[in-house]
């Protein structure tokens, strides 16, 4: 290996080494600050505790995570699928989008957790709550990426597919949908954790059942290494569906080229 090719992979793993490096320590602090008594076991766990109930912790929460996901998998889609009609819809005329984006807009910016009173009082205190409030939450993000995605297609292409004879579902299976898919990625990534948090949040203020039901319990109970095993099997299964969604991003942003 020559000294130009060492440096290299020198170079690129030093981020890497860096970022173990600080994983490394900050797991030290952890198990010193509860191993020298600097703070009660009452609020933090230690490391090794954590560890110990993970795998027990997981086997509990299997029907809550079931739960969740349930939840999570219906708002997903009946937010997305609404922002899509409605997206093309308020793109299909200049002057909509010009009345109408404007509101969709204002509806990514308002906290929608303020309107959460108001969806226990329509909805109840069941499952219906969780998938609409969830659902709300993936709805403006996605429009507004929708609206976007639909400013990617080409006229010109639009008027060269027209003019070669394609019908409309031709059109938009073939110039319209690939022109749009690296924006409607990035804006499924997005609407993917606003519904997730949506879903999460609900759970955890009202729900009976669930993984924020589930992590609720274990705080008011005080079991602190299953109520740390639970929020780092939430974060993991997090990462993982944002990795698959990022990766998908990704890839489909090398047709905008």
């Amino acid at each position: 290996m020559s000294v130009t090719t060492a440096s290299s992979l020198a170079r690129a793993s030093a981020p890497f080494a860096i970022q173990a490096a600080f994983v490394v320590g900050l797991l030290i602090v952890w198990h010193l600050s509860i191993s020298r008594g600097w703070i009660d076991t009452l609020f933090l766990a230690s490391p090794v505790d954590t560890a110990r109930a993970l795998i027990p912790t997981t086997i509990a929460a299997e029907p809550h995570l079931a739960a969740t996901f349930s939840s999570f998998a219906a708002s997903l889609v009946i937010g997305v699928f609404a922002a899509l009609i409605i997206g093309l819809l308020v793109n299909a005329s200049g002057y909509v989008y010009t009345v109408f984006m404007p509101l969709l807009v204002l509806g990514v910016i308002i906290p929608k957790v303020t309107l959460l009173p108001l969806f226990i009082l329509w909805f109840g205190i069941d499952k219906a709550t969780i998938i609409v409030y969830g659902a709300l939450s993936a709805f403006f993000p996605m429009v507004v990426n929708v609206s976007a995605a639909s400013r990617e297609v080409k006229p010109a292409h639009v008027t060269l597919a027209r003019a070669m004879g394609y019908t409309k579902l031709q059109l938009y299976l073939k110039i319209v949908l690939p022109a749009m898919l690296p924006v409607l990625t990035s804006g499924l990534f997005y609407a993917c954790n606003a519904a997730l948090m949506g879903v999460f949040i609900v759970e955890l203020v009202l729900a009976r059942f669930g993984i924020g039901a589930f992590v609720r319990t274990l705080a008011i109970t005080f079991r602190t290494p299953e109520l740390y095993a639970a929020i780092i099997l939430t974060s993991l299964i997090t990462v993982i569906i944002n990795m698959v969604l990022w990766s998908l991003a990704r890839r489909f942003s090398q047709w905008r080229a």
